[in-house]
């Protein structure tokens, strides 16, 4: 395991803010990545690999989304034969969610979205003054 870009302190918030999104049964993996590829906390090879490609992904389909004027992509679910993967954008990071075929993808988003209000008040910048 590797650990990227934050403090021990910084990667046990950030822990704290996915562990509910693990939580749910038929979650397989969820992880902090910044937008530009980079992931975020303690990963493995995998988490690694899945930083870089969901970033680029996210990136050309907002991109897309852009250049045909239908609006901002707010998240991007793929779903294939082995299950789901969700990558939601907040500031400069993205979640990303790994699920089982058959999990209850209504309380994934749910939960998603308190993590989301949480990684956005962990991440912005706190006003000097």
């Amino acid at each position: 395991m590797m650990n990227y870009n934050v403090t021990k302190k910084q990667d046990s918030d950030f822990k704290e803010i996915l562990k509910p999104v693990m939580r749910i049964n038929g979650v397989k993996n969820c992880i902090i990545a910044t937008m530009d590829g980079m992931p975020v906390g303690n990963l493995d090879q995998d988490g690694v690999i899945i930083s870089a490609t969901s970033a680029a992904v996210l990136g050309a389909i907002t991109e897309m989304v852009k250049n045909i004027n239908f609006g901002i992509a707010e998240k991007l679910i793929v779903e294939t034969d082995f299950g789901k993967i969700i990558i939601e954008e907040v500031g400069d990071h993205a979640i990303i969610v790994l699920t089982e075929d058959n999990v209850n993808i209504g309380m994934v988003r749910i939960t998603l979205k308190k993590a989301v209000k949480n990684l956005q008040s962990l991440t912005q910048p706190v006003p000097n003054g």
